[in-house]
């Protein structure tokens, strides 16, 4: 069978062809998208000042979350100063040193300076963990004001022992003498380094005894085996993550874990949508390639072939192509996976210098996956040509049987109908449950179309057949009429463009409906004259301080602090876990600087123990004004508030605010994101203007550069999502040209009957541009009208408006994009077979 099997492949190559670039490409698109998903496991980079301690100790970074993905934390955990001494007391550490990182500036002539490489500073004791060593004539710093600076930095400022330093956080600068320059083993690293005293560095970073530590670096002693310390560590210290290896650099570089964190949720989130669709172009595919085939199949009935026969043979072609493809697809899928993984590093999701983890598991996955995906088709296609009695089998191999089975015609009405009632879930169920639900919405309609797609595409065929008639009476009479007697082969053709067209505009759609939404409320918002941000990550509380002095009783003063929290809560009577964003401020004098635009409560109530809720997130928690939420803050500190206020403008400004110094005392830096001053607007200038000059790194502006910020930000996290979106449009694309061509080559014996009943080759292409006008046509306002609903659905859900923003440039780009398509696609084979004499092509195989 195997051998009939091969010769069968060999004498329709075409077919083949199209089958097999079909599961080469599914099986290319997993396998990058398992890559990124075990990148966000195992990915990262290897530690660089950890590389000398066997172990790194570091706090609980992350939520246990059952049968799924653990949920990150957005701020580092600290450990308690105690925990070194802790440590090591462990048996098999011969050292144990606490460290503390904090991002900081060097200030020259009054403005921060532009250095090669990010800045930080460190405690002298840490020096030990890489180890740095000091250049001769130097020293280690041992007052609060001196200073050690790795010998990059120093070369770049043109710096030594005995010269002057100013380094500044957020805005606030104080000036230091260098003791000493310091050097590592290798000289390669991500990020300068200068080092303080302990003490020093602690009062830069905020931190206190009982959240001291970022992490606790260990050296082994002789003969110890990092692997076997690391276990008695977490045996003997409870609340701790001990890390070996490679696996260090994910407590040193706090940017890299946030990192795998988002892109373990992204990859994921994807990837369920992704292998869906690549499965289900699989299996249409592989049926179109297969149906292809019934003269050949009725032949085989009618010269004695049995049903299981016929089945063994599909079944033995299908996994000897599959196989080949699956296989051949998974080598450039890595590839793609570096493509896809430099794209999110544009886009602001990964750092530039995040490595992807490349191990055996995502090809071997992908491989088995488009296995079972390519058999499973092969059989449900090979079922009704081998069971069907020769003479019936030899009458349908003529005629395209027109009708579709009950069943599939049941499951796609039922499909549509559920598709639509999950469109309109935020109608019955606010927050963002219904929104989810709208969102499963398109898919639920996208596959029941694509169910009833001979039945949709004979409709429309009907529907235009007037009209196309009456434009091009010859040729719009020809493309009508095999529109409605081949439904089933156009069907397969139109499919994979109804869901390419579907999944673009909702996800394009609907992030532009989220962003016009957010600026929206972000400008509506912000009532503030003035606006203080910093250029190094923040502004220093002091800054707020010095602000409050130099201004007057009827100006106010709002800082405004933001990082990311989990809530619980409970959605279908099930506890769940997710992360919001949160903002922090004070509430006094708010009306000068932020409107929430407040529905319910009082959010001058807000005070310790108390949280005020967006729409939304009150909707999605169910929770009212005096009832209390259970969150997680940043840093892992769990509170239960209790809720003060109901606002609308969760888009613009976050779903959670807390109280500001609250909030501040459990981010990493504890820096406040901007600075809002409202009230006199010509005397607060003044002094906004003033603290600003004598702040380096600190810059003045309005209200309209706050949005232009906020645009910035949303305009990254649009990026990203358009990265996914383009990788599988890509991939639609590819799938959308294949499945036309495979239709149109079938068709070299039907074009030659044409032209020997009289049409000329020119009557035969412009039957085509017509019968391919309607092909495109269709697919864009069925795709657009499967997109719809859940569009409403989201708009309704997320910003109370059943008008989502659908861009016209997008709108546009689909309808050329699909027109181009479709016309190449289809144009180029039609070409190619005309090339062929009539009396020559009208006695080829089918």
């Amino acid at each position: 069978m195997r051998d009939l099997a091969r010769k069968t492949m060999h004498g329709r190559k075409a077919g083949s062809a199209g089958a097999f670039l079909a599961v080469l490409l599914a099986s290319t698109l997993v396998t990058a998208l398992a890559v990124l998903v075990e990148s966000g496991v195992r990915g990262g980079l290897p530690p660089q000042r950890y590389a000398g301690a066997d172990a790194v100790v570091g706090g609980v970074q992350a939520l246990p979350v059952v049968e799924d993905t653990d949920l990150g934390l957005s701020e580092r955990v600290r450990l308690p100063a105690d925990v070194v001494d802790a440590v090591a007391d462990v048996p098999g550490v011969a050292e144990a040193v606490g460290d503390v990182s904090v991002p900081v500036s060097v200030v020259a002539d009054g403005a921060v300076a532009e250095t090669e490489r990010p800045v930080a500073g460190h405690g002298w004791s840490a020096t030990a963990l890489t180890p740095f060593a000091v250049a001769e004539g130097g020293a280690a710093p041992e007052r609060d004001v001196e200073v050690a600076v790795e010998d990059d930095l120093a070369s770049a400022l043109d710096i030594d022992a005995g010269d002057r330093i100013e380094l500044a956080v957020g805005g606030v600068a104080s000036a230091y003498t260098v003791t000493g320059v310091v050097s590592r083993p290798d000289g390669d690293a991500r990020e300068s380094a200068v080092f303080l005293t302990d003490d020093a560095v602690a009062a830069l970073a905020g931190v206190d005894e009982s959240a001291r530590w970022d992490a606790i670096g260990v050296v082994a002693a002789d003969g110890e085996s990092a692997g076997d310390l690391a276990d008695r560590i977490a045996d003997a210290v409870p609340d701790v993550r001990t890390y070996t290896g490679d696996a260090r650099g994910h407590v040193e570089f706090f940017d890299i874990g946030r990192a795998r964190v988002e892109l373990t949720v992204l990859a994921a989130s994807l990837g369920g949508t992704t292998v869906l669709i690549a499965m289900f172009v699989v299996a249409g595919t592989m049926a179109l390639s297969i149906q292809q085939r019934r003269r050949e199949f009725a032949l085989l009935r009618a010269v004695g072939a049995t049903r299981r026969q016929v089945r063994r043979l599909v079944g033995a072609e299908v996994m000897l192509l599959a196989t080949s493809a699956a296989v051949i697809g998974a080598v450039p899928g890595y590839l793609l996976a570096v493509i896809l993984g430099r794209a999110f590093a544009g886009s602001g999701l990964l750092p530039e210098d995040f490595q992807l983890a490349m191990g055996p598991v995502p090809g071997s996955g992908a491989v088995v996956l488009c296995l079972v995906t390519a058999r499973l088709a092969g059989w449900v296609a090979a079922r009704r040509p081998s069971r069907l009695n020769p003479v019936e089998a030899l009458g349908e191999s003529a005629v395209e049987k027109s009708q579709l089975g009950a069943g599939r015609v049941v499951t796609g009405l039922v499909l549509l109908l559920l598709g639509v009632a999950a469109s309109g879930i935020p109608l019955l169920v606010p927050g963002m449950v219904g929104v989810a639900g709208a969102a499963s919405g398109v898919l639920l309609l996208a596959i029941g179309v694509a169910l009833l797609g001979p039945r949709l595409l004979g409709a429309a065929a009907g529907l235009l057949g007037g009209p196309v008639r009456r434009l091009s009476p010859v040729h719009g009479y020809l493309a009508t009429a095999n529109m409605r007697a081949n439904s089933r082969r156009l069907a397969a053709a139109v499919t994979p463009i109804v869901l390419a067209v579907a999944f673009v505009s909702f996800q394009l759609f609907s992030q532009s409906t989220l962003a016009a939404a957010a600026g929206r409320q972000t400008i509506d918002g912000v009532v503030a004259d003035h606006v203080v941000t910093g250029q190094d990550g923040g502004v220093a509380p002091a800054v707020t301080e010095e602000l409050r002095r130099e201004l007057d009783d009827d100006t106010t003063v709002t800082p405004v602090v933001h990082s990311q929290i989990v809530v619980r809560y409970s959605e279908l009577g099930e506890p769940t876990m997710e992360t919001f964003p949160a903002q922090g401020l004070d509430p006094d004098g708010l009306e000068h600087t932020l409107d929430l635009e407040v529905r319910e409560g009082d959010l001058g109530a807000l005070d310790d123990g108390t949280v005020a809720l967006s729409r939304t997130a009150a909707a999605t928690f169910g929770a009212s004004v005096g009832e209390t939420v259970d969150l997680v803050l940043g840093d892992g500190t769990e509170i239960e508030p209790t809720v003060v206020a109901v606002y609308g403008r969760g888009l613009g400004f976050g779903d959670v605010t807390l109280p500001h110094d609250q909030l501040a005392a459990h981010t990493t830096t504890g820096l406040d994101s901007w600075v809002l001053v409202g009230g006199d607007a010509d005397a607060a200038g003044d002094a906004v203007a003033r603290v600003t000059d004598d702040h380096p790194g600190l810059v003045a502006g309005t209200g309209a550069d706050l949005t232009a910020a906020g645009s910035a930000e949303r305009a990254a996290e649009s990026s990203t999502s358009l990265v996914a979106i383009l990788a599988l449009l890509a991939y639609l694309a590819v799938s959308v040209v294949n499945t036309l061509v495979m239709a149109t080559a079938e068709r070299t014996r039907e074009f030659a009957l044409l032209r020997l009943a009289g049409a000329g080759r020119r009557h035969v292409l412009a039957m085509m541009r017509v019968e391919t006008a309607v092909i495109v046509a269709v697919s864009v306002v069925v795709g657009l009208l499967v997109a719809l609903p859940p569009l409403v659905g989201v708009s309704v859900g997320l910003t109370e408006s059943p008008l989502p923003s659908i861009s016209p440039t997008g709108f546009s780009g689909i309808v050329l994009v699909t027109a181009l398509l479709g016309f190449l696609a289809i144009g180029l084979p039609a070409r190619a077979a005309l090339r062929l004499r009539p009396v020559d092509a009208i006695g080829l195989r089918e």
